[in-house]
């Protein structure tokens, strides 16, 4: 065996120097986390007591927070109410604009099968289309003025529920009568933004006027109307055969056979693009004035906006070539009245 030389007493105190030294190596690392700890919770946590909560109350905390919102997945009820209504506003005039210029397409608001649609279910878009045309035989020259402050609506679920009061009247050929009268209707919309349910739910301030058939005008002055019980007044084209009315001046106004959606089809079919027009990049709008003949024809034909290259022209040709019109009505009977009629030239026809 091998004997080991004892350590000496030098050596003995400086083992113990390195150990005591060690120490305060280890209590220097244990501070300094320490530190680090209160610095982080100092100056990243607002609330440090929310730490050491009990599991119980952050618990009673999420239950608060999903009893409280139920229609997290519906995207309007992330919005306020004034900013629903801003949207629904928006929505329902370009619905209305898209009507008055002879535009129906379903797609572009109707859901892909419209549970409602005056009193019809469960719609196509090619069935929704027939419907509306439909319609609008019975509703010629219509204007209608939807009254904005009138608006109220609902959530329900992810559907909004909106109601509005709309000013409307035109002229009912199935009657012979002209129609005005307030009608409330109701628009439900879904999650996507679309209608699925379109209907009337309430009609005010009903007024009709029968308009005489064109065998009536030629009564005699102080004949008893069968109609109205009262004495008849001189059909006003007896004072004025040859007299042009404007359109503001006649109860009903002149217009293409078919409407506006048969006036488009035909313009749209019929045009020629000039060439010299195309070639120099000429495009815009030909504005042509006309009058309607009480026998539908078409007279004194002029453009009054032109924008030159052959597309007067061509716009006058569209006229002059046009199928007959409806004419106009004052009183019950047809009469001479004044139109006009914007065709737009656009370098992709």
């Amino acid at each position: 065996m091998t004997n080991t030389p004892e350590k000496t007493e030098e050596q003995i105190e400086e083992q113990s120097l390195i150990q005591k030294d060690r120490s305060l190596l280890y209590m220097g690392v244990i501070l300094g986390v320490i530190i680090l700890i209160m610095g982080y919770l100092t100056f990243f946590v607002d609330e440090p007591l929310k730490l050491f909560r009990g599991k119980e109350e952050a618990n009673k905390t999420e239950d608060v927070k999903e009893d409280g919102d139920s229609s997290i997945l519906d995207e309007s009820s992330s919005m306020s109410d004034e900013e629903v209504r801003s949207s629904l506003v928006k929505f329902i005039e370009a619905y209305y604009y898209d009507e008055k210029r002879g535009y129906f397409d379903p797609p572009s608001y109707f859901a892909s099968i419209t549970e409602t649609f005056y009193n019809y279910h469960n719609l196509t878009y090619s069935r929704l289309k027939d419907l509306y045309w439909q319609r609008r035989k019975d509703m010629e020259n219509l204007k209608r003025i939807w009254i904005v402050s009138s608006l109220k609506f609902e959530r329900q679920g992810d559907r909004i529920v909106t109601t509005h009061w709309v000013k409307e009247n035109y002229f009912r050929p199935s009657t012979r009568d002209l129609y005005s009268a307030h009608v409330q209707y109701e628009f439900v919309i879904d999650a996507d933004g679309k209608i699925v349910s379109l209907r009337d739910v309430d009609v005010k301030n009903e007024e009709v006027h029968p308009i005489q058939p064109d065998s009536m005008d030629l009564a005699p002055v102080g004949a008893v109307s069968p109609q109205q019980g009262a004495i008849t007044e001189p059909p006003a084209a007896v004072n004025n055969e040859n007299k042009v009315f404007n359109t503001n001046e006649v109860d009903v106004q002149p217009e293409f056979n078919g409407g506006q959606k048969e006036l488009i089809k035909y313009v749209s079919s019929n045009i020629k693009y000039p060439v010299t027009a195309r070639q120099a990049n000429i495009q815009g709008k030909v504005i042509v004035a006309f009058v309607v003949e009480k026998d539908g024809s078409l007279s004194d034909i002029k453009v009054t906006k032109g924008i030159g290259g052959g597309c007067d022209e061509e716009a006058v040709r569209l006229v002059r070539n046009s199928p007959k019109w409806k004419p106009g009505v004052l009183k019950g009977s047809t009469v001479r009245t004044n139109a006009n009629l914007p065709i737009t030239f656009q370098t992709g026809q």
